[in-house]
């Protein structure tokens, strides 16, 4: 397949979750996975994510009431993903005064639950003003061209060298509470700022473009290049992630997702965008 072909194919079929898994923990629990009421793997009791009828077609309505995630039965690799985001209004415990806050995660693997509340992934952040951030879920680590800001995290920078990036913050067992390993220090090893900033007001669609090629990617913001990442590989063992599971998370906020759909690839597109 060539990068002009357009063969693209829905991944989620409009109307329910068949294709896809889910795996939650308990309500307002965040990462406990020892709090009574703990859900699991597609507990046919959960109501965290429905399919819902909007003015504009059907969408995935993500409540965020309890951390966790769904994720495809299919493992993918070489691929251009599409789909649409917007906010909704709701916000959780323990979330309730943080950002809106969800992810779109691949490279899937592992046991549900293994990496906090998902699967060991590269996340494609979805957070309010954030849109379009990495960061590392688990047995990850990757290469950025990034460079230094006057905060404390680093910033995408096509023009500067690669650095790498990955999972370095701890927790006890239970995933309750951080072991102390200097947070701050800790954060900057894993987190990296998108740049530019394409996200549109709150309550409008944001169109969301992931590109995977061998183990390069691309996060793309409403037909923007905004972070490009290189080298993907598991940490544990440095052996390159080029497929997985797609993975969208529930993270204490009101969330809509539609028009999901890929096509293969068979190299990285030549032209994305025209630089501004």
């Amino acid at each position: 397949m060539t990068d002009t072909e357009d063969e693209w194919v829905s991944i989620w079929n409009g109307k329910d979750l068949t294709g896809w898994n889910t795996y939650f923990n308990s309500p307002f629990s965040k990462y406990d996975i020892t709090q009574e009421g703990f859900l699991g793997l597609n507990n046919p009791a959960q109501d965290i994510i429905d399919v819902v009828q909007l003015g504009d077609g059907s969408a995935i309505r993500i409540s965020g009431t309890a951390f966790g995630m769904m994720f495809t039965e299919q493992d993918y690799g070489n691929y251009h993903l599409k789909l649409k985001v917007k906010w909704g209004n709701d916000k959780h415990p323990p979330v309730e005064n943080s950002l809106r806050n969800t992810g779109l995660l691949y490279h899937g693997f592992g046991e549900p639950g293994s990496a906090y509340a998902y699967l060991n992934t590269v996340e494609f952040e979805i957070q309010e003003g954030n849109m379009g951030d990495f960061w590392p879920i688990g047995d990850i680590e990757i290469d950025v061209p990034s460079k230094p800001t006057d905060s404390e995290f680093h910033q995408y920078d096509e023009n500067s060298p690669l650095r790498t990036y990955s999972t370095t913050k701890f927790y006890k067992e239970g995933l309750t509470e951080h072991v102390d390993v200097g947070l701050m220090d800790s954060l900057v090893k894993m987190y990296v700022k998108k740049f530019p900033d394409k996200e549109n007001k709150h309550g409008e669609w944001n169109d969301i473009d992931l590109i995977c090629f061998g183990d390069s990617s691309i996060h793309m913001v409403n037909g923007t290049v905004v972070m490009r990442l290189f080298n993907a590989r598991k940490m544990s063992d440095k052996s390159p992630l080029k497929a997985g599971k797609l993975v969208i998370q529930s993270e204490g906020s009101e969330v809509y997702y539609k028009d999901i759909r890929l096509k293969r690839i068979d190299k990285m597109p030549a032209k994305l965008v025209t630089k501004e």
